[in-house]
């Protein structure tokens, strides 16, 4: 049996903007935990899946997605420290979101504020499907607190390995 996360509370109006942003189609999105003021080109890295190194990724650039609930999801468990191993993933398959989470990510999500940052989708190009890019310095139209009771619903939980 696959185990779901589901929040018995309801989504905030914060949430709510979010989803009405992205239904305009002006706008793509950036979660993260962090205050900034402008968003900075940085060097994205990926595991290589035979040798386990962190290789670089393309150019460093902003990057963004149109979908609000990813902006929220990574808000909330990306880049989230926790003693042991933690993980999350997102992706689309066949025209629909998923995540996934490890348990300590969402418990340590809980007591977590994150930001979306809402940011005009003229200043990006889309070359990976659900990732968009700048390769220049963004301004944020718009910065909107998420919470825990934000996230998406049905996450699967995963175990990971101590």
């Amino acid at each position: 049996m696959i185990e779901k996360f589901t929040s018995q509370e309801q989504s905030s109006e914060n949430k709510e903007k979010l989803l009405t942003f992205e239904k305009s189609g002006d706008y793509v999105f950036h979660g993260s935990a962090d205050i900034l003021e402008s968003l900075e080109p940085r060097q994205a890295y990926n595991r290589n899946e035979e040798t386990g190194e962190m290789k670089k990724d393309g150019d460093p650039s902003v990057f963004a997605t149109p979908y609000a609930e990813v902006a929220i999801f990574r808000a909330l468990t990306i880049g989230q420290y926790v003693s042991g191993k933690a993980t999350s993933e997102f992706g689309i398959n066949e025209g629909l979101l998923y995540f996934s989470s490890s348990r300590n990510l969402l418990e340590r999500a809980k007591s977590k504020t994150g930001k979306v940052y809402v940011l005009k989708n003229k200043d990006f190009i889309d070359t990976r499907g659900m990732e968009c890019i700048s390769h220049k310095t963004v301004l944020p139209h718009e910065v909107v607190e998420v919470h825990f009771n934000d996230l998406p619903q049905n996450i699967k939980i995963v175990d990971v390995d101590d």
